[in-house]
């Protein structure tokens, strides 16, 4: 995956990698928001914690909308795994 973005960020560190024609950056002060606004594809959610992106969501006023890229099922899960549901065995 490729993607040229624009970010301000307060400070970038280069460093060599050790595999030929590849350099390690971090980036540190970027705005998580400007990051997303830039970036629109399924991909980059796939690798952030649910729990940060619906706090993230919530937050920003934006968790409807995020919410409805999820199945029920996703969100039961989610909501079990994180102690907001309890299982009645009853």
């Amino acid at each position: 995956m490729k993607i040229d973005l624009d970010l301000k960020a307060q400070g970038v560190d280069v460093s060599t990698s050790g595999y030929r024609d590849f350099v390690n950056a971090e980036i540190r002060g970027v705005d998580v928001d400007e990051v997303l606004e830039e970036i629109e594809s399924d991909v980059l959610f796939a690798a952030i914690d649910l729990s940060d992106y619906i706090d993230w969501a919530d937050n920003n006023s934006k968790l409807p909308e995020i919410l409805d890229c999820f199945s029920p099922d996703e969100i039961i899960s989610w909501l079990h795994e994180n102690g907001h549901l309890e299982d009645n065995d009853d």
